[in-house]
């Protein structure tokens, strides 16, 4: 691996203008009165940029994980689906999520935000609409897959667009609380579904009033998300002079800014090749797959138990409630403990849960432990994408690395819907075996790349190779290795 690092070095020493600054690393020396303007200009920025993108993706989990109440609440029997028609509504929606994530956030980058964000939710809130509309499986399948093409790159754009506007150190709690989205959405829409499923109409199926009001709630949220979004802080007119010229400075001396970073064929091959992205997005894979089994199929699950539709629908919210809970505890833990160590606990934590749910006897001992495997998965998500995100080198490769990590991912969802069909039931013992086993596979390979990231700081700290006669776009370049860049643990 260093003879790798040497070659990428020795290969841009021969062109490389003199300049004599180490880009990373690089320490700012604030005095107390800008220490402050930081503090102030980070706040304008959490309010002005959080919440929107946190509704936004709110929206875009609600209108994701909206199948698994329809489902339970007259889809299936209406359109007549067969076994395979119904485990293909959700195998083929993350067929298309997986093959445009990537491409979505490379267009990202070539895109101004306000633009990007607000024309995919108005596109995928249309689509959500007219899937109750769908006459036939055939044409409510191909819709879902229009859903995942335009749904897939709002999480990885979102982490990308957080990286525009915070240093590395900040930005870890900043995802989190983008990530509460994730519980929020199931603690919102489970019983907004379920009221809807509710809906005594003439005209509509209770799945159907589902789609469609919640289409339209994204439409007209996107819609005003096209002119609340601001692009990049150096172009900010919300911040003073001063404050954006700090902010400005700090970013530069950390990541570098995204309007200086350019997308380039070259780079897009070099971090996609990059053995590390592999390894994030193989984990993630199983982090990712035991989100889905709770996003998914756990109204499938809790009804398997004996409830009614209507209330497996409720019955859901309560591994999201569990899921906030733990996301918020994650929030202090992350404070007081590297982001592995977290990762592995809160893994362990949802194996315990689903070997519970799905050992278990009684229904209320198997919701208690539906609940702490929520508590455990969903917390993860944010933990592990801002991990994976912050270790990357500079800005592009971090939106590559968010794309192409929820890509891999979402294989989960292709394959995890074979083992939740009605055939499996009630117990649906070989899907959650499934789910433990993955997730376990995951948390080795977290084990694994801690151990490899800290073997390279150390070596870094030991070689000091001085690569400042490269300039700062070169030294961007490198990326994650940059020999002064030192991967967070």
């Amino acid at each position: 691996m260093s003879d790798k690092i040497e070659s990428e070095i020795e290969s841009f020493q021969r062109s490389a203008p003199l300049e004599k600054e180490n880009i990373f690393n690089k320490k700012i020396i604030l005095s107390d009165d800008e220490q402050k303007l930081v503090s102030k200009y980070l706040r304008k920025i959490d309010m002005r940029i959080l919440p929107i993108m946190t509704l936004i993706y709110i929206l875009a989990q609600i209108d994701k994980s909206n199948i698994g109440a329809a489902l339970v609440n007259g889809l299936t029997e209406h359109l007549k689906f067969t076994k395979n028609e119904q485990a293909n509504i959700t195998t083929l929606f993350y067929v298309t999520y997986i093959l445009f994530d990537v491409p979505n956030n490379i267009l990202l980058k070539n895109f101004r935000p306000h633009i990007w964000f607000g024309l995919i939710g108005i596109c995928w809130g249309l689509t959500c609409v007219g899937l109750a509309f769908a006459k036939v499986p055939a044409t409510f399948i191909l819709a879902r897959m229009v859903l995942g093409a335009l749904e897939c790159g709002v999480a990885p754009g979102i982490i990308g667009y957080l990286n525009y506007w915070y240093t590395r150190k900040e930005v870890g709690y900043r995802t989190t609380i983008f990530f509460l989205a994730v519980p929020l959405s199931g603690i919102f829409g489970s019983p907004l579904a379920g009221a809807l499923a509710s809906v005594k109409s003439k005209h509509f199926e209770g799945y159907q009033v589902i789609f469609l009001v919640e289409g339209l709630i994204t439409v007209a949220v996107c819609f005003v998300a096209y002119f609340i979004i601001i692009d990049y802080p150096d172009e900010s007119k919300f911040l003073t002079d001063n404050e954006r010229e700090l902010c400005v400075r700090r970013l530069r001396a950390d990541v570098g800014l995204a309007t200086k970073t350019k997308a380039s064929f070259s780079q897009t091959v070099k971090s996609l090749t990059d053995w590390k992205m592999w390894i994030f997005a193989i984990t993630y894979f199983g982090i990712n797959n035991s989100y889905v089994v709770i996003s998914l199929f756990m109204p499938t699950i809790i009804k398997g138990l004996g409830y009614s539709g209507t209330t497996a629908t409720y019955l859901t919210t309560i591994p999201y409630i569990a899921g906030l809970i733990g996301a918020l505890f994650a929030m202090f833990l992350i404070s007081k403990m590297s982001f592995h160590k977290v990762i592995i606990l809160y893994g362990l934590i949802a194996i315990i849960g689903y070997i519970g749910a799905c050992f278990g006897k009684g229904k209320a001992f198997r919701i208690t432990f539906i609940a702490i495997a929520g508590f455990g998965s969903m917390s993860n998500i944010p933990m592990f994408q801002n991990w994976m995100s912050i270790n990357q080198g500079n800005v592009y490769k971090s939106l590559l690395g968010a794309a192409f990590t929820n890509s891999i991912g979402s294989i989960g969802g292709v394959v995890s819907p074979k083992l939740f069909v009605s055939a499996y039931g009630p117990n649906y013992t070989t899907g959650i075996i499934y789910c433990i086993c993955v997730l376990l596979f995951s948390l080795i390979l977290v084990a694994s790349l801690t151990f490899y990231f800290d073997q390279t700081n150390k070596k870094r700290e030991r070689d000091n190779v001085d690569v400042s006669h490269l300039s700062e776009v070169e030294q961007r370049e490198l990326q994650d290795l940059h020999p002064n860049f030192r991967y967070i643990l």
